[in-house]
């Protein structure tokens, strides 16, 4: 770490911790922001008063097996039919997955809001540790975000709860047997992927076992499967079971799966690579002496693998204290986004971008980069992470101008483009020319350098408000400035297109698939609605379209979970069955070419904290010492900032400190 900064061309001053046994401003903070995702003034000033270990206990009792955010609609509805994926023609795949992928970027979307909504960070950051410690991807479990959203609420169930059970469970659990292949793990034939990964990423760590180990656990393994024709639910298929005799980490017997988690939990090593693990998440990259590891493991043994015992013994140890350890843990673009929103109570404007940031400064949620998982630590401060980094901040900052009520009446719009040789420009027409405003989209990706992207879950999409107090019955958008390089060698160097996703005033939001579209070239005249790749315009009726059904109330507080997709136009933040107690899904199956019918969005859940509309409303929430503009960076960063001092006017100043090398770390 100390090379990374030192890279950057700059020393640190390390804060100095507050008395042994009790917490000051500062400790209050270091503990909500490594444990959680930011501080906001109201939880420092909680905790102040607590010595260490009550602060952490209060902490521990807090968490919690459910969410707190009601999860995406679709997830109580009728699943669709995975089990012919089999027998699918290209066309119909090709309509299933985008329609799936959608579906996932409403559930990485729930899961920011989750994240940035719950009344316990500390269960959403383990819930995050385990998803990045029991590895699986979407995209190689056939597209199932069904079973996806059953995986994380098993991580949330276990947030806090008990290692052994979460490796007992991962053993049955559908979407790592199928991503690690064991449904075609069978006597004769054995696959080795969950057994080597079982030992290596999940309980021992490499040099633990031997290959021997592992052939004979992927015997002991065989047999454990999912059924694909019904609801790809764990099933165990007895005729592929080796009921032969093993022998793996000096144990000889006719094991089976549940057997092979009892002796890898006996192991001593076990709880040593989980308490490894928890240090580097929670502390540093840096491994101490192991008698401090062994204090943490021992914690976890003696309570039969407890999670909470060994998180008490990290949390309240001199070590996660210590100055020499602030500052120290670079965010995971996930902890980086939610923080900010916690941190300065950012409203939360466009939900769906965030997955998208995420996956720009190299976190995707639920799609890891293999089966190692994200490595974290310098991996996310590339040269290119930290320009990316710099731009999403500087774009989540300018949200606190897009607040409705911070500005009076606007029309909202959700666009986004490509950018050549300058942005895409639209004109935004109200009725008959009462308003009528032109607008350069400065945040469109720059195509002639990256390329065009498209998979609209790439592109940077923003919400541009349009200040208006007058009636609004039609809108009109029109691209105006179309281009694009001319094909060499078959690869077009460069385009700019524009793409609009919906429109919103007081409150009632409109989506581009359900307007009326233009084109000026008929060659594109295939294009969905929305997407103005050649030039054109596109048309809002708004009282046809509240008679068609397809206008929803209150979009933008929600955070935008529709994405512009028919496939989601009822999939909002609406309450759905937790997936615990949901039945089983119907047959048959809805067809993928099929479009659930539009549906009122009565009831949205609104994923924002409370809102501070300006640096003058956020510094007084702050405690006494911190308010001055110089001090801002105490309710932020544990570090001083690297720049120098910081401007004397309090909104410079906070955006200083958070655009500030020093705000990435925790």
């Amino acid at each position: 770490m100390a090379r990374f900064w030192a890279g950057l061309g700059f020393s640190v001053t390390l804060l100095a911790t507050g008395a042994v046994n009790a917490l000051s401003l500062e400790d209050s903070r270091h503990l909500l922001s490594r444990t959680g995702f930011g501080a906001t003034a109201a939880e420092i000033a909680e905790l102040a008063p607590l010595d260490r270990a009550q602060a952490v206990e209060l902490l521990l009792s807090r968490m919690r097996r459910e969410p707190s955010v009601p999860q995406p609609e679709f997830l109580s509805k009728p699943w669709p039919a995975y089990r012919d994926w089999p027998k699918m023609t290209q066309e119909e795949r090709d309509k299933f997955i985008p329609a799936r992928r959608q579906e996932l970027q409403q559930l990485k979307a729930w899961w920011y809001a989750e994240m940035i909504s719950t009344p316990s960070p500390l269960t959403e950051r383990m819930t995050l540790f385990w998803h990045n410690h029991f590895v699986s991807a979407f995209e190689a479990v056939t597209y199932n975000v069904h079973r996806m959203s059953d995986q994380n609420a098993l991580f949330r169930r276990e947030a806090g709860g008990n290692f052994a059970v979460l490796v007992y469970e991962i053993l049955r659990e559908p979407i790592m047997l199928r991503y690690l292949d064991n449904n075609t793990n069978r006597k004769g034939r054995p696959n080795e992927n969950l057994a080597r990964e079982l030992l290596e990423l999940f309980t021992l760590g490499e040099g633990h076992y031997s290959e021997r180990d592992i052939k004979e656990i992927a015997r002991a393994l065989t047999g454990r499967g999912i059924e694909v024709t019904t609801d790809f639910g764990y099933r165990f298929f007895r005729g592929n079971f080796d009921d032969g005799t093993k022998e793996f980490l000096g144990r000889k017997g006719q094991f089976d799966a549940d057997d092979v988690a009892r002796i890898v939990l006996e192991q001593k090593r076990t709880a040593q690579f989980i308490a490894e693990k928890l240090w580097r998440e929670f502390v540093s990259p840096q491994l101490p002496p192991e008698a401090q590891i062994e204090r943490v493991a021992a914690a976890m043994r003696d309570s039969r693998y407890e999670i909470r015992p060994a998180l008490r013994a990290l949390f309240t140890s001199d070590a996660f204290w210590a100055k020499e350890n602030r500052g120290a843990i670079i965010k995971s673009p996930a902890v980086l986004i939610a923080g900010l929103h916690r941190d300065l109570g950012l409203p939360v404007v466009d939900l769906q971008a965030l997955p998208v940031y995420g996956k720009r400064l190299g976190q995707d949620l639920f799609e890891p980069p293999n089966v190692k998982g994200w490595p974290g630590d310098t991996i996310w401060v590339t040269p290119a992470l930290l320009v990316n980094r710099n731009d999403v901040l500087t774009r989540l900052l300018a949200n606190r101008d897009l607040v409705p009520s911070s500005k009076g009446r606007a029309l909202a719009v959700r666009v986004a483009g490509d950018a050549w040789q300058g942005p895409p420009r639209m004109v935004v027409t109200v009725d008959d020319g009462a308003l009528k405003e032109t607008r350069d989209i400065e945040f469109a990706n720059d195509s002639e350098k990256f390329g065009a992207l498209a998979d609209r879950t790439d592109w940077a999409w923003g919400v541009v408000r349009l200040p208006y107090d007058g009636p609004v019955s039609k809108v009109k958008i029109e691209f105006v400035n179309d281009g694009a390089a001319p094909v060499v060698n078959g690869v077009r160097k460069g385009d700019r297109n524009l793409f609009v996703d919906w429109i919103e005033i007081d409150g009632e939001t409109f989506p581009a698939i359900a307007a009326q579209q233009t084109l000026n070239n008929p060659q594109c005249g295939k294009a969905r609605a929305g997407d103005l790749y050649c030039g054109g315009k596109i048309e809002f009726d708004l009282a046809d379209m509240r008679k068609a059904g397809v206008s929803y109330t209150d979009q933008l507080a929600a955070g935008g979970m529709m994405g512009g997709d028919m496939n989601n136009m009822a999939g909002g933040m609406m309450m759905a069955t937790p997936a615990s107690t949901r039945p089983a899904p119907a047959r048959p199956a809805m067809n993928p070419n099929e479009r659930p019918a539009p549906a009122a969005m009565a009831g949205i859940a609104r994923a924002r904290r409370d809102v501070y509309l300006d640096a003058g409303a956020w510094r007084a929430s702050l405690p006494a010492p911190w308010r001055e503009a110089g001090q801002t960076w105490r309710a932020l960063a544990p570090l001083p900032p690297v720049a120098g001092p910081l401007p004397a006017d309090f909104e410079a100043a906070l955006r200083a400190v958070v655009l500030d090398p020093v705000y990435q770390v925790q």
